[in-house]
């Protein structure tokens, strides 16, 4: 046990300079600043766009035109012949 806390002891003086800081570490920071690596960047690529033909276009047939249909008078009555004819159609 004793020599494993020795050898803490001893590892721990050995190192303590290690960790020491002297000072000038901080000024040297400040006129070299740290480089800081981009992050990488990923561009996907555009999707793939499939073009489907149009849809077809129906011309339908023009609608049937429909007309009046004639006039259609009735027949002038027919009276029996009279005999006696009267003119009013004067020569002059």
């Amino acid at each position: 046990m004793l020599k494993k806390l020795l050898l803490a002891a001893s590892a721990l003086a050995v190192s303590a300079p290690v960790f020491a800081g002297h000072g000038y570490e901080k000024h040297y920071w400040k006129h070299h600043p740290r480089y800081y690596a981009p992050r990488p960047v990923v561009v996907m690529p555009p999707p793939r766009v499939y073009y489907a033909p149009p849809a077809p276009v129906y011309v339908a047939p023009p609608a049937p035109v429909y007309y009046a249909p004639p006039v259609v008078y009735p027949p002038a009555p027919v009276y029996p012949q009279s005999g006696v004819s009267i003119r009013f159609h004067f020569p002059l």
